[in-house]
């Protein structure tokens, strides 16, 4: 794949599916930035990691609710690594809390719409310039069934989970003409993270809701998102893919 010199910035670097991500696009030639918000130790361990394949890496704490520290962190990476050319929004927050619209707290709302979806609208309004002059670039959003399919108890992970598909797809309208494409990914169960926190009868009773009858790997996810991020992808924008086994497919 075409990457040679490419920077990718991931963020929620540090997590089980960030940092598959990280590594698989460093294994792909990128040069790595991981961001983290609450966990800067892993995130320098993912950095590290990818140091020793012999690749340029670099990891921080980013709020990425807060546009100040995207503005000073993005600059801080074109410092040392280069100009941003592959975007991956993967920092969320909200998935493992359950509670119904009547008692979800707004202060709940609130953080989860500032991560989940004004998180991605900062980064892809501080990237989008430098891509969009460059005439290169590739946005790739980490999006969920529970955006298009709803999610009992999770009002507010849905909702921003529908909305940043339709943040992806005006993004991509917006970069069509000019060299950058922007995606969605729409996950389904996925074996890490908060798939582990539920009790394993849940997690039967979910895998059974898909048609492959398991979850999905976290390096199957960041395949796509490797493939996403080159040039071979050049002619795929505005798309939500649904990688979930199957799950909106009619199961008996």
């Amino acid at each position: 794949m075409s990457i040679k010199d490419k920077v990718a910035l991931v963020t929620g670097g540090s997590g089980g599916l960030g940092s598959i991500h990280c590594l698989s696009l460093a294994s792909a030639g990128f040069k790595v930035a991981v961001a983290a918000h609450t966990h800067l130790e892993k995130a320098k361990s993912v950095a590290d990691k990818i140091k020793a394949m012999g690749k340029q890496a670099m990891a921080f704490s980013m709020d990425v609710a807060n546009p100040d520290e995207v503005e000073s962190n993005v600059e801080n990476v074109e410092k040392t690594l280069g100009p941003v050319d592959v975007l991956v929004n993967n920092a969320a927050t909200g998935i493992v809390r359950a509670a119904t619209i009547v008692k979800t707290k707004i202060q709940d709302w609130s953080k989860d719409i500032g991560v989940n979806l004004t998180g991605p609208f900062n980064t892809i309004k501080r990237c989008l310039p430098g891509m969009l002059e460059r005439g290169w670039g590739r946005i790739i959003n980490i999006s969920s069934i529970a955006g298009t399919m709803g999610g009992a108890g999770q009002c507010s992970y849905a909702t921003t989970k529908a909305g940043l598909i339709g943040l992806t797809k005006t993004v991509a309208l917006e970069g069509a003409r000019k060299g950058v494409t922007c995606n969605a990914l729409v996950l389904g169960v996925v074996d890490g993270g908060a798939f582990h926190i539920v009790t394993p009868e849940f997690q039967n009773r979910i895998i059974q809701s898909t048609a492959i009858r398991r979850a999905g790997t976290p390096q199957e996810i960041s395949n796509v998102v490797v493939f996403l991020a080159s040039e071979e992808s050049s002619y795929i924008t505005g798309e939500a893919i649904e990688i979930s086994g199957g799950a909106g497919l009619f199961i008996f």
